[in-house]
């Protein structure tokens, strides 16, 4: 009942009752996200499917077996034809002519 009598010594108690609260609500908050990040890192992971669609060939071009055993292409990408050409070279400029 001292405390009620003297203003500075409520205070003080006042003061170190707040201090003490801060510190054991801080070590609470720190307590729960410790335990929520080990909830979350202990997860199991989900495993991925992933589903391949099959493709199916409905349209067949014909070759041009006129021009191709002469022609070889070097390039792993291929090159770029030009089909309405009038010469080999024209057809696919960058092929080696054989």
């Amino acid at each position: 009942m001292r405390f009620f009598l003297s203003p500075f010594i409520f205070v003080f108690e006042l003061i170190g009752f707040l201090i003490s609260a801060a510190f054991v609500y801080g070590l609470a908050i720190i307590a729960a996200i410790a335990i929520i990040a080990y909830g979350i890192s202990t997860m199991p992971k989900p495993e991925v499917m992933i589903e391949y669609e099959e493709r199916i060939v409905k349209e067949f071009v014909p070759v041009n077996s006129e021009r191709l055993p002469s022609l070889t292409c070097e390039r792993i990408a291929g090159c770029e034809v030009f089909p309405n050409a009038k010469t080999e070279r024209d057809y696919c400029p960058t092929c080696i002519i054989k």
